[in-house]
């Protein structure tokens, strides 16, 4: 039960019924199966990141997205028409979910594909997984939701880990192809101001009819990207190929994006995406078994102080 008070300064009682009310302030426990979703999302986006690396040899960037998106929405469709809620949400929420919709799906994905073309994907995880601090300071801004000293703490603290874990002096900043590649900054910028407007509402509308509306509304500028020729090319079909589409279909994007609404229902953004600090220590691992490269001595301070400040944000 969550009670809060009106601007009359009467008081206000407002059932959980698994969603927020916007107006709340709560210092409860995360929920653990939030952790559970984010546990799940950790994992198969880990293993996403080198996939789509390899993905990228056989067809263009923007194309592969176009595609990921068009099957995300071919999967979810029929069971929506199967199981019969509303195709669109509720009046007054579409908008909403149309701008969030743009941020953080599609120009996370659209940022976030040119830079993994450009950067090692090592790197390109790293960037885009800054999220959390852009997280904090918008967050603050879009909706006032304290966040205390503990997570403040803890957001440095796992910030300073990513740092070392890029290691910013192996990177050839005179290089304007490794600094174009730096797109996904704004990939990891756009995901949290879209993480943010989502925290902002209290949402009535089903979550898997949410997840459908703001992929279906991404498909718009992503396909004028592809149209314009501008991210033209061959598709080299393949077994892979087709594996690694079905894989960024069914898991990363359909599931991903239904079980990240679920976390930010129950959890603020940067709280969230410091969790999801730990996926770039999984996909390192996987690019490096992978793609080669060398396991440095500051991984495993690195990782200790990511580990470490996502532990200082959820202890209560």
């Amino acid at each position: 039960m969550l009670v809060g008070r009106a601007k009359s300064g009467l008081p206000l009682i407002a059932k959980w019924e698994g969603r927020r009310w916007p107006g709340a302030r709560t210092k409860e426990a995360v929920p653990r199966v939030a952790l559970v979703y984010l546990a799940v999302m950790i994992i198969s986006w880990a293993g996403n990141w080198p996939l789509m690396k390899l993905a990228l040899g056989q067809a263009p960037p923007l194309v592969f997205v176009l595609f990921r998106l068009i099957g995300s929405l071919a999967l979810i469709a029929p069971a929506l028409v199967v199981t019969r809620p509303p195709l669109l949400p509720v009046r007054g929420e579409r908008l909403s979910l149309f701008w969030v919709g743009q941020l953080q799906v599609a120009g996370f994905l659209i940022c976030s594909i040119i830079g993994l073309a450009i950067v090692p994907a090592g790197r390109a995880i790293v960037l885009a997984y800054t999220m959390p601090l852009w997280a904090i300071p918008i967050g603050l801004f879009l909706w006032p939701e304290p966040l205390g000293r503990a997570p403040l703490i803890g957001a440095a603290i796992g910030f300073a880990g990513l740092v070392l874990f890029m290691n910013p002096g192996l990177v050839d900043w005179g290089d304007g192809r490794v600094l174009a590649g730096n797109t996904l900054l704004l990939a990891a910028i756009l995901w949290a101001v879209g993480s943010c407007l989502y925290r902002r509402h209290s949402w009535r509308s089903p979550f898997w009819v949410q997840t459908f509306w703001q992929l279906a509304v991404s498909i718009a500028p992503v396909g004028a990207i592809v149209l314009t020729g501008a991210a033209s090319g061959p598709v080299h079909w393949s077994p892979g190929l087709i594996a690694i589409l079905a894989y960024n279909c069914i898991v990363t994007t359909a599931l991903g994006y239904f079980l990240w609404g679920k976390v930010l229902s129950v959890m603020p953004a940067a709280t969230a995406g410091q969790v999801l600090t730990l996926t770039p220590v999984g996909s390192f691992v996987l690019c490096t078994l992978m793609f080669g490269g060398t396991v440095t001595a500051d991984v495993v301070p690195s990782v200790a102080l990511i580990v470490g400040g996502i532990f200082v944000t959820l202890r209560r």
